[in-house]
């Protein structure tokens, strides 16, 4: 029977489910130690004494920009005041330079030369050196070249001397033709 009574009894439902709230995500907990902040940085040590410009930086900035007439007289200057410097040979060399690329009065390709050419004897090594020696080669081409024209320019004139001469022969030597 008993049997029976549980067979006639219809099985209660499952109860349904009660919304529930979801749980908030587990808080994330710090570690038990906190890492120390880093140190500052410290700033770059700065110079304690700021030099001004030598004559021979405001002379190769003066040539950059085209002023080569300051620039001859900063590095004339640079060179009597330091006679001992290792940058002599820039001083000759931008000097040098300055001298072929000057105008006039400043312009004067003989002192140019000469500059450069010291530059040659004083310091043989010098990374100026072959820069020196191609603006020498250039500047005895330019000079052969005037060289040249002047001899032209001479040999032309002596020619139209002489053509003139010729044609006054030719007119003596002619004579006269009577009116017709």
């Amino acid at each position: 029977m008993l049997l029976l009574a549980w067979g006639c009894h219809k099985k209660p439902a499952a109860p349904a489910p009660v919304p529930t709230r979801s749980a908030p995500p587990p808080a994330v907990t710090p570690p038990a130690t906190i890492p120390p902040k880093p140190a500052p940085l410290e700033p770059a040590p700065l110079a304690k004494t700021v030099t001004a410009p030598t004559n021979l930086d405001l002379g190769e900035m003066s040539f950059q920009l085209g002023n080569y007439s300051q620039s001859i007289r900063l590095l004339e200057t640079f060179l009597q005041e330091n006679p001992k410097s290792g940058n002599r040979d820039k001083a000759l060399f931008y000097l040098g330079f300055a001298r072929f690329l000057a105008d006039d009065p400043d312009r004067d390709p003989h002192q140019a030369e000469a500059a450069l050419k010291r530059l040659l004897s004083e310091h043989p090594n010098s990374q100026y050196r072959d820069p020196a020696q191609f603006i020498l080669g250039l500047n005895a081409q330019i000079e052969k070249l005037r060289s040249d024209i002047k001899d032209r320019d001479e040999k032309i004139k002596r020619l139209s001397e002489e053509l003139q001469k010729l044609k006054e022969i030719d007119l003596q030597r002619r004579p006269s033709r009577p009116p017709e």
